[in-house]
């Protein structure tokens, strides 16, 4: 977390709107104080809020606990994003965006690929990027990798994209100076 949000304070000073997600597990969170290690390490870093978003990872069951509640209250509280990753994977659930209310959802890559293989599975992802915007909640989607893949999520309206279309992962140095050249 500490190192999450140290990288992110670096970054600013080239990139002064730069955001670091930061993946966190159902189970880290029931733990419990993961909301007051975040906030640690926003502070710690001075960060502004915001800089942080946390991803959630949606791997296994969630519920809303007293636990996990007290985590999103935190964390609206302290205007810290909060995301639903893989979106569509293992035991997704519709209620989840509804209940957990999250800032964002992120639809995992293999969705994305059937999605743009099949009619039917376009169709289908289509609808669900209807329905999640008409609840006033953004999308992220993963595992674009190729120009008409952009070309059809812009169609559609989706919030954001990500994939190797736009940038492999890389060490610091290669991504300010791959930044540079883009801005120069």
């Amino acid at each position: 977390m500490n190192e999450a949000a140290k990288m992110c304070r670096e970054m600013q000073q080239y990139i002064a709107d730069f955001r670091v997600n930061i993946n966190v597990s159902y189970i880290q969170i029931m733990r419990g104080k993961m909301a007051n290690k975040i906030l640690f390490a926003i502070q710690a870093n001075n960060l502004r809020p915001e800089s942080i978003c946390i991803e959630m990872t949606e791997s296994g069951f969630m519920d809303m606990t007293p636990c996990f509640c007290s985590f999103r209250k935190k964390l609206n509280e302290n205007n810290i994003q909060f995301i639903i990753d893989d979106f569509g994977t293992g035991y997704s659930n519709l209620r989840y965006i509804s209940e957990m209310n999250p800032d964002y959802i992120k639809i995992d890559k293999d969705f994305t690929a059937r999605a743009m293989c099949s009619e039917k599975d376009h169709e289908l992802f289509r609808k669900i990027i209807e329905m999640v915007h008409s609840v006033n909640i953004k999308i992220c989607i993963e595992g674009i990798e190729k120009e008409e893949w952009d070309c059809a999520m812009k169609e559609i309206h989706v919030d954001y994209m990500q994939g190797y279309l736009y940038g492999r992962p890389c060490e610091k140095g290669a991504f300010l100076n791959n930044y540079r050249n883009i801005n120069i």
